[in-house]
């Protein structure tokens, strides 16, 4: 028979390997992040100062014609493409490319984000 010790006990036991299994996968997924995240950026011109190249980058006239056809016609084919592919591939310098995906990368997350922000979308959960 069973008494309410022993329950109590065999639920701690469960819960603790849950938070464990939580932690090793809360941790594996950490890891796949910073593996995938990580670009070498290292090219002539480039000095370590990212926000002047940012800003200076931006302020090409055709900035935004070539994200919008770097968005439409060459990462659909390309997904999992670096800024050294970009730059070949568009024929940009690796500094113009760099800063597109990366403003690519951000509106991507912010439509995202405005998405689970949307209270037109109406989510149940269920237990």
């Amino acid at each position: 028979m069973t008494t309410l010790h022993d329950y109590i006990g065999e639920n701690e036991k469960k819960l603790e390997e849950e938070s464990k299994r939580e932690a090793e996968l809360h941790n594996e997924l950490l890891e796949q992040i910073q593996r995938k995240q990580k670009q070498d950026v290292n090219f002539t011109g480039f000095d370590g100062k990212l926000s002047e190249l940012v800003d200076g980058i931006r302020t090409i006239p055709n900035y935004n014609n070539l994200k919008g056809y770097i968005r439409e016609k060459i990462l659909p084919e390309h997904p999992n493409i670096n800024y050294k592919k970009l730059s070949v591939i568009a024929g940009l310098h690796q500094g113009v490319a760099l800063v597109i995906m990366y403003d690519l990368y951000n509106d991507k997350l912010e439509a995202e984000f405005n998405d689970l922000e949307d209270p037109s979308l109406d989510y149940h959960y269920q237990d």
